[in-house]
This record gives structure tokens, sequence and C-alpha cells, in this order.
């Protein structure tokens, strides 16, 4: 009878520490994925913060028998394409690598064969690794176009923002506006027709407070307006006005 008390007793123990190692076990692995998220949290923070300094251009130029111009500016984790012209391709995509190969590379988006400004979201790239733009046919493994990226800014690509008119309402707005240093570009400009429609720069829409730049041209899909001498920095969303009807036809927000 001693003998097999002893024997449970035994038995009871190793169970007892079994399950407490297991336990300990269970806990340093719980223990070991937190800090393994936190390092991983720690790490994008800390690559998002270090992208919000990075301020970079590139000039792009077609690669072989392709043409592509236009500039590429990264700026407050965004790349702009601006004044950007292609080849027409089965499937193109912006891309960032280091040197001349893709395959160094990160996909940024596949982007719009017509639409001369396009902006895309970059921070999720550590953006200090790479020192190319470049247009890439992923269905022909072709590169269609590139430009090598520079630190060296000038005044001009500071200052530019952009963005898309929408139609402010019943009224039928369409296409995108530029400021570039001191001028302001309408691209894929389309209105509803209007006795005596201007361009105006606003702070929120507000034409009161607003600035006329000039008068448009309504059939015109390509425009550009001078700035020289406007505190562009004051102004954040472009506005097509009547002045005849006083009313707003569209407008656009722009983003650096």
């Amino acid at each position: 009878m001693k003998i097999k008390t002893a024997i449970l007793t035994v038995a009871l123990g190793s169970t007892l520490v079994l399950a407490a190692c297991g336990g300990a076990d269970s806990s340093s692995k719980d223990d070991k994925m937190d800090d393994t998220k936190s390092a991983m949290t720690d790490k994008k923070d800390s690559m998002m913060k270090a992208n919000q300094k990075v301020s970079m251009m590139a000039t792009l130029s077609g690669e072989g028998a392709h043409k592509v111009s236009g500039t590429a500016t990264i700026k407050d984790s965004k790349l702009m394409l601006t004044d950007f012209v292609t080849d027409e391709g089965p499937d193109l995509h912006v891309y960032l690598a280091k040197g001349n190969d893709v395959k160094d590379g990160v996909e940024v988006s596949k982007i719009d064969l017509k639409e001369m400004s396009q902006t895309f979201d970059v921070s999720d790239k550590d953006l200090t690794k790479y020192d190319t733009v470049m247009i890439y046919c992923e269905k022909a493994h072709e590169v269609f176009g590139k430009g090598a990226l520079s630190d060296k800014m000038d005044d001009t690509a500071m200052t530019m923002m952009t963005g898309n008119f929408a139609g402010v309402g019943q009224h039928k707005v369409s296409g995108t506006a530029t400021i570039d240093g001191d001028d302001l570009k309408l691209m894929n400009f389309k209105t509803d027709e209007g006795p005596d429609l201007h361009v105006y720069l606003t702070k929120d829409g507000d034409i009161k407070t607003g600035k006329e730049i000039s008068k448009i041209d309504l059939k015109a899909a390509e425009q550009n307006f001078s700035l020289a001498g406007v505190e562009t920095g004051d102004y954040n969303t472009v506005v097509i006005y009547c002045e005849k009807a006083h009313e707003a036809f569209g407008q656009a927000p722009l983003n650096s």
C-alpha cells in the first residue's frame, strides 16, 4: 500500500512539474511574440519618421525606343508624377529601385497612361533604400523609362501642389490643377459652360478671401497661368468660379 502511495505521489509531482514547465514555456513564447511585435512596430515607426524627411526629385526619360517624360518627386511620403507622358503599354507600373535593376526595387502602383499628374502613397516603403524611379511594364518585363533621384530639390519642386477637380452642386468639372513654382496648370480640364468663368486660388474654397488668377478657356484641356508675385502658401484650393452668376462651378483641394 505504501509503495502504491509513493508511486502515485511521484507521478502527481511529475505532472505538476511538467505543467509548470509547460506554462512557463507558453508564457515565454507569448513574451517573445510580444517583443517581436513591439520591435516590428518600433521599426515601422522609425521608418515612417525617416520617410518624412526624405525629399527627392528625378527627371524621367525613355529607355530604348520608348518615350517617357516628366518629373517624379518624393516628398511627405508621397511619390508624385507631374507633366507625365509615356508610351502606351499593356501593364505599366511605377517602381522605386536601387540602381538600374528593377529586381532590387519595389512596386509602388499601376499607373494611369493618360493622367499627367498622379500621386501615390509610399509611406510603407523604406525610401532611404532607393535612388531611381522606374516606369516598368509587368507584362513585357521591360523598363519604359526611368530617372535618378536627387535630394538637390529646387524651390519649384518644394512648392509643388496638385489636386483633382470635382463639380460643385449640379455643375460638372474635372481634371487636375497643379501649382508648380510660379505656374498654375490645368490638365485634362473639362467644365460645364458658363458666361464668365474664372480660376481662383482660395483658402478652403472661400472666394471672398481668395485671389482671382485669370479668365479661363472653356474648350482648352491644358491651360497655364502665371502666379508671379502670388503667395501660393496662403491658399489650398483652386476654384472655377462664374463671376456673372456668383457661383462656384468646381474646385480642386491641393496637396503637397
